[in-house]
Protein backbone atom coordinates (compact mmCIF):
# COMPACT_ATOMS: atom_id res chain seq x y z
CA UNK A 1 0.00 0.00 0.00
CA UNK A 2 2.65 2.53 1.05
CA UNK A 3 5.99 1.11 -0.11
CA UNK A 4 8.13 3.76 1.56
CA UNK A 5 6.55 3.10 4.96
CA UNK A 6 6.92 -0.67 4.77
CA UNK A 7 10.37 -0.63 3.18
CA UNK A 8 13.24 -2.15 5.14
CA UNK A 9 15.73 0.30 6.63
CA UNK A 10 18.97 -0.99 5.18
CA UNK A 11 22.34 0.61 4.60
CA UNK A 12 24.88 -1.26 2.50
CA UNK A 13 22.65 -4.32 2.72
CA UNK A 14 22.57 -4.47 6.53
CA UNK A 15 20.04 -3.29 9.08
CA UNK A 16 20.74 -0.75 11.82
CA UNK A 17 21.17 -3.46 14.47
CA UNK A 18 23.84 -5.09 12.31
CA UNK A 19 25.80 -1.85 12.28
CA UNK A 20 25.61 -1.75 16.06
CA UNK A 21 27.07 -5.26 16.08
CA UNK A 22 29.85 -4.10 13.74
CA UNK A 23 30.56 -1.12 16.03
CA UNK A 24 30.78 -3.46 19.03
CA UNK A 25 33.19 -5.69 17.10
CA UNK A 26 35.31 -2.67 16.19
CA UNK A 27 35.46 -1.49 19.81
CA UNK A 28 36.29 -5.00 21.04
CA UNK A 29 39.08 -5.42 18.47
CA UNK A 30 40.39 -1.93 19.28
CA UNK A 31 41.02 -3.07 22.86
CA UNK A 32 43.64 -5.51 21.63
CA UNK A 33 45.04 -3.77 18.56
CA UNK A 34 45.69 -0.07 18.08
CA UNK A 35 46.33 -0.51 14.36
CA UNK A 36 43.44 1.02 12.41
CA UNK A 37 44.02 -1.12 9.31
CA UNK A 38 43.85 -4.37 11.27
CA UNK A 39 40.68 -3.20 13.01
CA UNK A 40 39.06 -2.25 9.72
CA UNK A 41 40.06 -5.61 8.26
CA UNK A 42 38.28 -7.37 11.14
CA UNK A 43 35.21 -5.17 10.71
CA UNK A 44 35.20 -5.83 6.96
CA UNK A 45 35.45 -9.58 7.58
CA UNK A 46 32.58 -9.35 10.06
CA UNK A 47 30.57 -7.31 7.54
CA UNK A 48 31.11 -9.96 4.86
CA UNK A 49 30.17 -12.70 7.32
CA UNK A 50 26.95 -10.89 8.28
CA UNK A 51 26.00 -10.32 4.65
CA UNK A 52 26.51 -14.01 3.83
CA UNK A 53 24.88 -15.26 7.04
CA UNK A 54 21.80 -13.04 6.74
CA UNK A 55 21.11 -13.95 3.12
CA UNK A 56 17.56 -15.27 3.01
CA UNK A 57 16.84 -14.54 6.69
CA UNK A 58 13.66 -12.68 7.70
CA UNK A 59 13.74 -8.95 8.51
CA UNK A 60 15.02 -7.94 11.96
CA UNK A 61 16.64 -11.36 12.42
CA UNK A 62 19.62 -9.96 14.34
CA UNK A 63 17.39 -7.94 16.66
CA UNK A 64 15.27 -10.99 17.44
CA UNK A 65 18.34 -13.17 18.04
CA UNK A 66 19.95 -10.64 20.40
CA UNK A 67 16.66 -10.17 22.26
CA UNK A 68 16.31 -13.95 22.62
CA UNK A 69 19.84 -14.29 24.02
CA UNK A 70 19.74 -11.31 26.40
CA UNK A 71 16.23 -11.25 27.85
CA UNK A 72 15.75 -13.56 30.84
CA UNK A 73 12.95 -16.05 31.14
CA UNK A 74 11.06 -17.59 28.32
CA UNK A 75 10.71 -15.87 24.97
CA UNK A 76 7.17 -15.07 23.90
CA UNK A 77 5.54 -12.60 21.57
CA UNK A 78 4.43 -10.53 24.55
CA UNK A 79 7.89 -8.94 24.94
CA UNK A 80 7.41 -6.86 21.79
CA UNK A 81 6.43 -3.84 23.88
CA UNK A 82 9.74 -3.90 25.80
CA UNK A 83 11.83 -2.77 22.83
Amino acid sequence: MYPLLTKENKVAGLEIMDFLVLAAIFLFVFLFSKNLFINLAFVFAAYCFLRIYKHGKPPRYTQTLIRFLILPGRYTQDVEHLL
